[in-house]
């Protein structure tokens, strides 16, 4: 996961009225918060996504990619104690490779 999703999602109130005021997916347009479980549930009975990846911010919220075969994803913040929201969704998802930095020693 990038750093600019982290810092994307360090910045979630704005990135929620961004996202309120522009459309999208069905899934994405607004903010859209519940508990995490039924955040997850939804998107993998509606969307057949599931979490790809995950991350800690500084804050200690949790971030999470989702995504289903089709290409769609999803990314939601979990906030310590809180809901969980979510940020953004799209299409077009793929995998990329993992590619671990070279150590100029070696």
């Amino acid at each position: 996961m990038s750093a600019s999703v982290f810092a994307f999602a360090l910045s979630a109130p704005l990135a929620l009225a961004a996202i309120t005021a522009q459309s999208g997916t069905a899934h994405a347009q607004g903010a859209q918060c519940a508990p995490r479980d039924t955040v997850l549930k939804t998107l993998s009975k509606n969307y057949d996504e599931r979490p790809v990846s995950v991350g800690v911010t500084s804050a200690g919220s949790l971030v999470e990619v989702l995504a289903s075969p089709n290409g769609s994803w999803t990314i939601v913040v979990t906030a310590p104690g809180g809901p969980t929201c979510m940020v953004s969704s799209g299409e077009g998802w793929r995998n990329a490779p993992m590619q671990m930095a070279q150590d100029p020693a070696v």
